[in-house]
């Protein structure tokens, strides 16, 4: 197991490792461009090596973050969450996370990229959508640290904004009686009139069903949400 460092021109240096056999029986060698001083060269090398050590080896140099993003989607959250969670993490992924960070090296994603990202995009959005951000990304990376990408999750060393915690207004009597009159002739009033009575949360309420509801009991059980 060994490396070295090449001059590729000014502030330009190739990283090459060499990582022995691998199960096809080829011979595996890494290589990496690393833009700046020779000293951002020696880290990124003995970054390899250290990985190499822990027994982690993969082609990360050449894999960009939009790359592993996009392969995160389709073969982990496609198989193991929601499609409407499937649906708001791409949504995300594509608007902002891949236009802001997804053109660097998947190896050499750090936390000052990260936490750079999360002040500009304070700028334009609430702190509470930048954690929203935060969650995706980290998630994604702790993928990849198990898959063998990488061998610390940067985002581990990130603080994210905090979202700011808004005290929740509720309907005094009076506008409820306003609510109820004025909805009475409604298609949706015994949805309103459930909603305000029980609390139930949209996707509940529109889980109900016929059998879900006991008239002796004047109770009802939520038994599956949409």
């Amino acid at each position: 197991m060994r490396g070295h460092i090449r001059s590729k021109g000014r502030g330009s240096w190739q990283v090459q490792i060499y990582a022995g056999v691998g199960p096809d029986g080829k011979y595996r060698r890494h290589f990496e461009t690393i833009h700046g001083r020779k000293s951002d060269a020696q880290k990124r090398l003995n970054e390899l090596l250290v990985n190499l050590e822990k027994g982690i080896y993969a082609p990360s140099g050449r894999l960009t973050v939009a790359e592993h993003l996009h392969n995160w989607l389709e073969g982990y959250v496609k198989t193991n969450c929601s499609p409407r969670t499937l649906d708001s993490y791409r949504s995300t992924i594509e608007i902002h996370l891949i236009p802001a960070l997804g053109h660097f090296r998947l190896g050499q994603l750090n936390a000052q990229a990260i936490q750079s990202y999360y002040g500009k995009a304070c700028e334009k959005l609430s702190a509470r959508s930048v954690h929203y951000h935060h969650r995706i990304l980290k998630e994604s990376l702790k993928y990849a640290v198990r898959q063998g990408y990488m061998g610390r999750n940067p985002c581990e060393l990130v603080d994210p904004p905090s979202p700011s915690k808004k005290p929740m207004r509720t309907l005094t009597l009076g506008e409820l009686e306003v609510l109820l009159e004025t909805a009475s002739s409604n298609q949706f009033y015994p949805e309103i009139y459930t909603a305000v009575s029980t609390g139930l949360r949209q996707a509940e309420l529109l889980g109900l069903r016929w059998r879900d509801v006991d008239l002796d009991m004047a109770s009802l059980s939520v038994s599956q949400v949409l």
